[in-house]
């Protein structure tokens, strides 16, 4: 039988998106209880992420997940694709209580940056599709208990510590405890118009696992060391242009630079620029100045390195999308 043939119990798609995120600068912090394990830090939300469109069919069957059309494999290995099926999971024990049967999905994700590459995209993978299936099966879960499911099925896949946090906060996003609504602290700094204007200009230079390094325990040591100072210092002083700051006072620190990120930044950063690199993944991020010249310079030298990507500050945070995405 075909597993997205007509069910009893019928329900329309729904669409919802999730803010990509990027973070400069962060901390890493382990718990027994995944609830409580987490990050701290400061990261930037974008206005590309991904929308997830979800069909629910009911009864027993097989969750299939497609991204930019391509149907991905349930496979250790892809840490976005681990991150969905996480969340359907946590979203498993809502819908036997409300309708007394199981569920499966065909979940279509459509991703407005690369995956893998330090956008925080599994993370939004995971709060789009929560969003949408709370909206297609009329769940009625609040935004913290989607954004807490979401966190969980993070850790769990070990795609990443904070980025569902700094997504649900919006603009320039602060993590100062680890966790979800349900024991983390993350708000969102307010930003002035020009600041909301700036372009933030994105190379990207290849893929960077997250799971790989946060499970390093050298690499985790060398991050939280300088992740406390870069977070303690930007405290103090809260801007954009300081977050940029602490940002490539943490990368260059932390020992993650491949060679060409690191020749792409400093060249950004001498020729009057703000640039770094975006954690965790092989993307130099830079923040565009007031001056129009500067701009198309900072643009041309990325584009010199690889695919450039431009991107504003987004202050909401996921929402589902009506009419569809």
């Amino acid at each position: 039988m075909n597993e997205f043939m007509s069910n009893p119990l019928h329900f329309e798609p729904r669409s919802a998106f999730s803010p990509g995120h990027i973070t400069g600068f962060f901390q890493v912090f382990n718990h027994a209880d995944p609830h409580m394990k987490g990050s701290l830090g400061g990261g930037i939300v974008l206005n590309k992420g991904v929308h997830s469109t979800v069909t629910p069919f009911s009864g027993e069957g097989e969750t299939s997940v497609y991204l930019n059309g391509q149907k991905k494999a349930a496979d250790s290995s892809d840490e976005s694709i681990n991150a969905v099926l996480a969340v359907i999971s946590e979203l498993a024990g809502a819908i036997e209580e409300k309708y007394n049967s199981p569920f499966h999905f065909k979940i279509e994700e459509r991703a407005g940056l690369p995956v893998g590459s330090g956008f925080g995209l599994s993370a939004a993978g995971a709060l789009s599709t929560a969003y949408a299936v709370n909206g297609a099966l009329n769940l009625g879960l609040s935004s913290a208990a989607l954004t807490e499911m979401a966190h969980l099925a993070e850790v769990i896949s070990g795609s990443g510590l904070g980025d569902i946090a700094g997504s649900s906060a919006g603009g320039l996003a602060v993590r100062e405890k680890p966790g979800g609504p349900l024991h983390g602290r993350f708000y969102s700094l307010p930003l002035s118009e020009a600041e909301l204007q700036k372009k933030i200009y994105c190379l990207v230079l290849g893929e960077l696992s997250t799971k790989s390094v946060i499970t390093d325990d050298a690499s985790v040591q060398r991050i939280n060391e300088f992740g406390a100072r870069a977070l303690s210092a930007f405290l103090k002083a809260p801007s954009l242009e300081n977050f940029m700051r602490e940002s490539l006072f943490f990368t260059k620190n932390v020992g993650l630079l491949s060679p060409n990120a690191e020749k792409a930044i400093d060249q950004i950063n001498e020729s009057g620029g703000m640039a770094a690199q975006a954690m965790l993944g092989n993307t130099v991020f830079a923040v565009s100045s007031d001056d129009k010249a500067a701009d198309d310079c900072i643009f041309n030298l990325m584009r010199e390195f690889g695919d450039v990507y431009e991107c504003r500050i987004e202050t909401n945070g996921p929402h589902l999308c009506l009419p569809p995405c």
